[in-house]
């Protein structure tokens, strides 16, 4: 599909695998052999996920496969799965060569799930929620936590030049309040101060 097309195709939302999900799938390739393969799987939503293999083990595009996989935070389901996307994974930027998280002959296919039962998607998609609610809980921790930190390492700095500010304000109203004899009837004449 065209890059500029694929934005107007909603999704559903992605829960990318952090480091301390357990990132092991098995698939089945729908072939005489009935080989299992085990890899590790990137993504997962409501509607499919997305798995990093060898270049040679790859599915074509359009084979249904039989995929095992965990669901984050629960128990591990196994269904079939049709091959929608072939990715090429690229290293990446020049510098983060040692740090990429693919190999050179690794590339992401992405899975739609197959006629998969309602019992089954409200399990993936209640276990996703927790996952999200869980990501936004500490997202808000670590601001709060960054937030803290900031306040102890410059809360007297902002403190002082809230105080400066205050000073300064005070100091310039009482120096444009006119003096004890000034009359706003008669006025002051020019360059004059009463």
């Amino acid at each position: 599909m065209n890059d500029a097309l694929r934005k107007f195709i909603s999704r559903a939302p992605r829960y990318s695998l952090r480091p301390d999900d357990n990132q092991i799938l098995r698939y089945v390739r729908n072939s005489r052999l009935n080989r299992s393969f085990s890899t590790r799987f990137v993504n997962i939503s409501e509607t499919g996920l997305a798995f990093a293999t060898e270049r040679s083990s790859a599915p074509p595009m359009g084979e249904i496969i039989k995929i095992e996989f965990p669901i984050p935070g629960g128990e591990s389901m196994a269904w079939f799965a049709r091959v929608v996307r072939l990715e090429e994974k690229s290293l990446g930027p020049w510098w983060d060569k040692h740090h990429s998280q693919f190999h050179h002959a690794e590339i992401i296919v992405g899975v739609q799930f197959h006629e998969l039962p309602d019992h089954q998607k409200l399990l993936i998609r209640t276990q996703l929620q927790k996952k999200f609610q869980q990501m936004l809980r500490e997202q808000q921790l670590a601001k709060f936590i960054s937030f803290k930190k900031f306040l102890a390492n410059y809360g007297w700095k902002i403190l002082f030049y809230l105080v400066c500010i205050s000073l300064t304000v005070a100091l310039l109203y009482y120096l444009s309040l006119p003096s004890a004899n000034y009359d706003p009837k008669r006025g002051a004449p020019w360059g004059h101060r009463f």
